[in-house]
């Protein structure tokens, strides 16, 4: 018997190849794209599990207040922050630091060569055991407990040494006042791709402490609670409760007020799984993901096959008619209702089980491509996954239930002597249901395109903003490590500005672009004329007499540094949000203002309009700049004319003329602000992806749909064009039903995507306003295709002969 269902089905698929091949495309496709999406999403919630502590691991951060108000929010803290919390908080096991090491990179000297190095922390001891970070050579023993000790991951050590097992190998990181030698002494595993806090080289934190170099680098010491830049994490003691710890840590806060005057500043504590995806503060390590964007595109995925399933009954109910007759005949026979449902089940069976062969395949293909639209880790792994193949199994499974069970039910419910004198044509039910359906699919459509028309809109818009600054043909050059050859800068620049494409060069401790992590911050500036103090958070770069210009700002009031300026003058540039925060209605009020600064008085000497130190997603933020001819930070050198691999190369053989021992590392300053719309490009890129698809399957439905509408009313358009009907009369009366389907589906889908697209757009300080053709562009685009798909089967039909028609049983 069920060889026979078998037979059955398969003669049924090859009868009707169209509406097999329609129902196994868009099945397959909602399976395949749905399936990325949640190993995409997988992935983004995968972050710290590597970590065996995961539920146990904190980290504290800082936020700013100015009264009950919170100003800013860092995510870094004080070097003592730990070793308090650990003393007086019963809930921590442990502590370690992780302390940024010459941001962005250092330079690394081994024997007579010199590499540029990312991502160095300093870290104690504990760290190894807090983290799971296995060691492949070397021991955990005694590891970083003594200062001027280094670890490399598996690739930093290939690249400096070209073999793996380095321990015992020394190498030197040079400061501007000397030079740090480090002595290896284990190999890491490189850091997993789902870590926020991905490293290439760790050194002991008591190096921090005690060499001469690093001392007169960073003047870090245990007990400074006046300087926050060391990231703090906990570890818990078991089955802590974290609401407990929470509640604890609140009371220390209290107490620290009081004992310490640990004033306007609060210690919060932050679960390490919760960073990459729910936190945005300062002095991030790397740019984290949204949650909200990843369970915007799981929703839109499980829209998608959900489309894929409403294909399904809408076709195989459509038709019914067709199968009718079949049912009919086969109950006369003594077929039981039991016997056909199991036959419809098995159908579906086979078309899900192919759809998910299919989804398999599909995926082979876009696998690479997905990967790099998404950001995914390049080798990051799908099939090897045993979840995968649990959760395809789980949708075939679904597939059959869904788009199997309710077709299964109708047509084996048909009654025999209704079927074969026609009377199920006219079903209410049937037609109610294919209607609501189709109406839920065109929403959905609606949906999806004026979301991706406003997306791509509003990344246009952000790309497009004006940032107050001109990045164009700007080439910024990162200093040399060492004073000795900072020293240099002025032979630097005279030789760059001798090469005529070559119009300006200024010197700063940051370029616009970069994220403002690379800035300084301080809290508790103010007017000297105030009586009431704020505590707000302001970001501080020091910036030579040419930077204004080169960068191309507008300096609204007052006057820009010249060769004259010194630092010992003690003035100061500010931006526009600056004097905002101090309540200086206009730049013109604000030159000549003192400022209480560090415990001296600051004069602003002028106020440039605001610029975007990051990229426009970000609101103003408030920007001090101070003289410095010092070249501690980057050169920005403006070039002439449209060739810039050459301009490349002269800078770098000048630079190499000055600087002989420092590695040469430069960036565009244009393309430093694309980095930071990374995330939402990929974000706009796999959203477009899915609109796509979904699209792709909701036209199969329609073209699938119209087909048997068109095939239904065969007859009927064969009399209407025997007594004059032309072929345009025909489409308007079959298209006015799609019609109206979609206008109610434009009633539902509007105010939907009204509420989302709203809702997403306040994640941007600056956006556009959501016009009128973002809503009407769609539903005309919907319409559009309602009519193309219609039209192709009514002018097929339309223009065979009526006799052909009429003759037809």
């Amino acid at each position: 018997m069920i060889k026979n269902y078998f037979k059955i089905a398969w003669r049924n698929f090859k009868k009707d190849k169209s509406f097999t091949f329609i129902n196994l495309l868009g099945l397959a496709t909602g399976f395949a794209i749905t399936l990325l999406i949640i190993q995409y999403v997988r992935f983004e919630f995968s972050y710290e599990n590597t970590h065996v502590n995961v539920d146990r691991l904190v980290r504290l951060t800082m936020d700013y207040m100015d009264g009950e108000t919170v100003t800013a929010q860092d995510c870094e803290t004080n070097p003592p922050t730990g070793a308090k919390v650990l003393a007086e908080m019963p809930e921590v096991e442990n502590f370690t630091r992780a302390y940024p090491i010459g941001e962005p990179n250092v330079n690394v000297g081994i024997d007579n060569e010199h590499f540029i190095l990312e991502k160095l922390f300093a870290v104690d001891h504990s760290f190894f055991n807090m983290f799971s970070y296995p060691l492949i050579y070397g021991t955990k023993k005694d590891i970083f407990k003594q200062p001027n000790q280094a670890v490399l991951t598996e690739t930093t050590a290939l690249r400096y040494f070209n073999k793996k097992n380095v321990v015992g190998e020394t190498l030197e990181i040079p400061f501007a006042k000397g030079s740090v030698l480090l002595d290896v002494v284990g190999v890491v595993a490189d850091s997993p791709p789902n870590t926020h806090l991905k490293f290439n080289m760790l050194m002991s934190y008591p190096t921090m402490l005690s060499d001469k170099a690093m001392l007169e680098e960073y003047g870090e010491k245990e007990d400074n609670w006046g300087g926050n830049n060391t990231l703090t994490y906990l570890l818990l003691t078991p089955n802590t409760n974290y609401a407990s710890f929470t509640s604890s840590l609140l009371d220390l806060n209290k107490r620290m007020e009081v004992e310490m005057n640990f004033k306007n500043q609060r210690i919060i504590g932050q679960k390490i799984g919760d960073i990459h995806l729910y936190s945005n503060k300062t002095f991030e390590t790397e740019p984290n993901g949204k949650a909200s964007s990843v369970f915007f595109l799981l929703g839109v995925a499980f829209l998608v096959i959900i489309s894929a399933f409403v294909n399904y009954i809408n076709l195989a109910t459509s038709k019914a008619l067709d199968r009718a007759k079949e049912v009919g005949i086969r109950k006369v026979v003594g077929s039981t209702k039991s016997q056909l449902r199991v036959q419809f089940l098995i159908e579906s069976l086979l078309i899900n089980f192919c759809a998910g062969i299919c989804a398999v395949l599909l995926i082979l293909i876009a696998k690479s491509k997905f990967i790099e639209v998404s950001g995914l880790p390049t080798d990051f792994s799908i099939f090897e996954d045993s979840l995968f193949w649990l959760i395809l199994g789980a949708f075939i499974l679904l597939g059959v239930l869904f788009s199997g069970v309710y077709p299964a039910l109708v047509l084996s419910s048909f009654k025999p002597s209704s079927v074969l004198k026609g009377a199920f044509t006219h079903s209410t039910q049937g037609v109610l249901l294919r209607k609501s359906l189709v109406v839920f699919q065109f929403a959905i459509t609606i949906i999806l395109l004026i979301q991706i028309f406003m997306i791509n809109q509003q990344l246009e818009y952000l790309q497009n903003i004006d940032l107050g600054v001109n990045t164009d043909q700007t080439i910024v050059v990162n200093a040399p490590t060492q004073n000795t050859d900072r020293q240099n800068y002025s032979v630097f620049k005279q030789e760059l500005l001798a090469n005529s494409s070559v119009s300006l060069v200024s010197l700063s401790g940051a370029v616009p672009g970069q994220m403002a992590s690379q800035m300084g911050t301080t809290t508790g500036i103010n007017l000297s004329e105030v009586i009431e103090d704020h505590n707000y958070n302001f970001y501080l770069t020091q910036i030579d007499a040419n930077f204004i210009t080169v960068m191309g700002m507008e300096l609204l009031e007052g006057n820009n540094f010249d060769e004259t300026s010194h630092p010992d003058k003690k003035e100061v540039i500010v931006n526009q949000e600056a004097i905002r925060l101090w309540g200086i209605p206009e730049a013109k009020n604000a030159i000549g203002k003192k400022l209480k600064f560090w415990g001296s008085e600051w004069t602003i000497k002028g106020v440039v309009k605001n610029y975007h130190q990051e990229s426009a997603k970000s609101a103003h933020i408030p920007i001090i700049h101070r003289y410095s001819d010092y070249f501690g930070g980057f050169a920005s050198i403006k070039f002439l004319g449209n060739n810039p691999k050459e301009q490349i190369s002269q800078i770098e053989q000048t630079y190499k003329s000055v600087f002989p021992t420092a590695p040469f590392s430069y960036f565009f300053m244009d393309s430093e602000y694309d980095k930071q719309f990374k995330a939402d490009k990929q974000f706009q890129d796999v959203f477009t992806v899915l609109t796509g698809f979904a699209i792709l399957i909701a036209c199969l439905g329609l073209f699938g749909l119209a087909s048997f509408t068109v095939l239904k009313r065969k007859k009927e358009i064969g009399i209407r064009k025997v007594i004059g009907a032309s072929v345009v009369n025909i489409l308007v009366l079959l298209s006015k039903n799609f019609i109206k389907t979609v206008f109610i589906a434009m009633l539902i889908g509007i105010p939907v995507t009204y509420l989302l697209a709203t809702k997403w757009l306040e994640n941007f300080a600056f956006h556009i306003e959501l016009n009128w053709w973002l809503f009407t562009l769609p539903v005309i685009l919907v319409m559009g295709l309602v009519v193309f798909s219609i039209s192709i089967k009514t002018i097929n039909a339309a223009i065979v002969n009526p006799v052909e028609s009429l003759k037809d049983e």
